[in-house]
């Protein structure tokens, strides 16, 4: 027996000497145990450039000197140590592997200024990175050689903060499922007269009826003054089908202002996005978006680098440049651990969904409902409260084989689905891709056309995200005054109950409140800002009963042939297109993204204090799904 102990110790010392963590989030205690299998190295900034990392170490993730690593030994461990600082992973009471990115959330009490935030941090041993203006008092900063688990549990208990958490690195992916065998070439989900034998069937979101009415109504087919930010991995910014789209955006990948893909890092999801949601349209060129006139506020992410900061930046991007909705396709990865936002980006959301964007009325976001046939509770994105979860729907009015489900789902859209055991693909999706030998289309019109400008393959909630996103924008412009809430009840009323399913209250699980219907939607929108709509029948005769504009009116901010539809902060002030210095990270700050939460027992610390109450989600839940 004592030969068997000795042999334990020899073998698994690491084990013997863990310890455990804890810190608090939004009033829970959150118990962690470290975990050996990788660590977080975060390079010195002295250390010579020849420095390298052991070659036998496995490097799983590397972003401006912090590293994800694992198979560390005894003597590359002591070799990091001395040219780094090195955490352990942390291990939840579930399960999860937690791996930190050297940074801590803090919420300081009241609403301080930078300059007030700078000093805490300066008092408190800390590097001060950002302070989050959308989320009042939040600020994420670097701990340097402090353990950011450590400091979250001593600023709460000790009340010198209202709140602190930390950062961790979040798997992320993009929504979408790109199959090989596409065989669709139109754009049925906008508009299928059931004609094409193709197809799964004549179901579609009635889109281009919705622009026939837009244009008897409003004299346009759709989306002028409407302010769409789409934040993914990169964009074509000079595609033909793109001219005068784009409104000045962010590139927190390489922390500059031209969000253009990188055709090494495989960025080409994001301007399949940007063409769903607002392609060009009677340009004589492509194919057309689903909010014509919409302008894009392209803001782009790096999928590659795990910070969980990045839906706070990419959040307050939008809102403060005035953002009317902002459509996500992506989020955790499926088939994963269950992942959460943090704290901060939970209240930016909450705020800038409710009183904080469009003057008092509410940003729209959209996020895609994700891909993994599995329930979208494990997702704190998607099934945020505050947030659209989008599912996906097929041609013939069935959910999709990979759309998730669960109550937190709010409506379906059209996307393509395939075979599980041929992966063959039905009812695929055309799109703009990037150009050329860029895209997801090599020149191959198997996959597109033979320039390779376009695809017909693009897949998943990532398709059927900002389609639902650019529908919104044509209910916006119906009726610019609606509120977040008041856009949610009008799809919810007119949306389609498709895939022969019982809805109870007009909701099922798997459908959500059903295939958002962009016409009755707009009919609906017109008819709340004051127009006669007795008369209109969508897919058939639309007589106009009055003249002119709507007889509503709404505080709508700037103008101008831009596109802005007004400052996020509701000053009234005219506000030009450029985006505000102040909130653009400095060139050397590591993009953020979302913390993951991690479902613990309810313990001693009371909850925190919020600024902001949380709006009501309409439907019965949150969660999502990302990739």
């Amino acid at each position: 027996m004592k030969k068997i102990f000795l042999l334990l110790l020899i073998l698994s010392p690491a084990m013997l000497l863990a310890t455990t963590l804890h810190y608090y989030s939004e009033g829970r205690k959150i118990e962690l145990s470290e975990d050996f299998s990788s660590y977080t190295f975060i390079k010195n900034t002295g250390v010579k450039a020849t420095f390298e990392i052991p070659s036998s170490v496995k490097i799983r993730q590397s972003k401006e000197g912090i590293f994800i690593l694992e198979a560390v030994d005894d003597a590359s461990r002591e070799k990091l140590q001395k040219n780094g600082i090195l955490f352990p992973a942390y291990r939840s009471e579930t399960g999860q592997i937690r791996n930190l990115t050297g940074q801590i959330y803090i919420k300081l009490a009241g609403a301080p200024n930078e300059s007030t935030a700078k000093k805490w941090c300066k008092d408190n041993n800390l590097q001060f990175i950002k302070l989050y203006k959308y989320a009042p008092g939040w600020i994420v900063a670097s701990t340097g050689s402090q353990n950011p688990i450590k400091l979250s549990a001593k600023f709460v208990e000790e009340k010198l903060a209202a709140a602190a958490e930390p950062s961790f690195f979040i798997k992320l992916q993009k929504r979408a499922y790109i199959p090989g065998d596409p065989f669709f070439p139109k754009q049925w989900h906008l508009h299928n007269d059931g004609t094409d034998s193709s197809l799964t069937g004549p179901d579609h979101a009635h889109v281009a009826e919705a622009w026939e009415l837009l244009k008897a109504f409003k004299g346009d087919i759709g989306g002028t003054g409407i302010k769409l930010a789409i934040a993914d991995d990169g964009f074509d910014l000079d595609h033909e089908d793109f001219k005068d789209k784009f409104l000045p955006g962010y590139d927190f990948c390489d922390n500059d202002d031209k969000p253009a893909y990188d055709p090494w890092n495989y960025d080409m999801h994001g301007t399949c996005c940007a063409g769903v949601a607002a392609a060009a349209t009677d340009n004589d060129k492509g194919v057309a978006g689903a909010c014509p006139n919409c302008k894009i506020i392209p803001i782009r992410l790096d999928f590659y680098e795990e910070l969980d900061t990045s839906g706070l930046n990419a959040f307050e991007f939008a809102a403060e440049n005035g953002a009317d909705i902002i459509s996500n396709s992506w989020g955790p990865a499926d088939n994963y651990e269950p992942q959460d936002m943090t704290a901060p980006l939970k209240e930016l959301v909450a705020n800038i969904t409710s009183t904080g964007g469009r003057h008092g009325r509410g940003i729209i976001i959209t996020f895609a409902g994700g891909n993994g046939d599995e329930p979208i509770e494990t997702d704190g994105f998607a099934s945020n409260p505050n947030v659209f979860a989008i599912g996906a729907s097929r041609a013939d009015a069935r959910r999709c084989s990979y759309s998730d489900y669960g109550e937190p789902l709010d409506f379906m859209a059209p996307s393509s689905d395939y075979d599980d055991d041929t992966y063959e693909q039905y009812d695929g999706i055309w799109t703009v891709d990037n150009t050329g030998y860029d895209g997801y289309n090599d020149k191959d019109p198997y996959y597109g056309d033979a320039n390779g400008n376009y695809t017909n393959d693009f897949s998943g909630t990532s398709s059927a995200c900002p389609l639902a996103a650019g529908i919104i924008g044509l209910v916006l412009y119906a009726n610019p005054c609606l509120t977040r809430d008041e856009v949610y009840d009008i799809l919810a009323e007119t949306s389609d109950k498709i895939g022969g399913v019982t809805y109870e209250n007009g909701f099922n699980s798997y459908y959500g409140y059903g295939r958002i219907n962009a016409c009755e939607a707009v009919k609906k929108a017109l008819e709340t800002a004051g127009r006669d709509i007795s008369q209109a029948t969508c897919g058939g005769e639309i007589k106009v009963l009055e003249n002119g504009e709507n007889t509503v009116t709404c505080d709508m901010g700037d103008s101008g042939d831009s596109g802005d539809s007004g400052d996020s902060g509701d000053t009234g002030s005219d506000q030009d297109t450029e985006p505000d210095s102040d909130i653009l990270p400095d060139s050397d700050e590591i993009p953020e993204s979302d913390s993951d939460g991690i479902s613990s027992d309810e313990d001693t610390l009371p909850e925190p204090d919020s600024d902001t109450a949380e709006p009501e989600k309409k439907s019965s839940g949150c969660a999502i799904s990302t990739l």
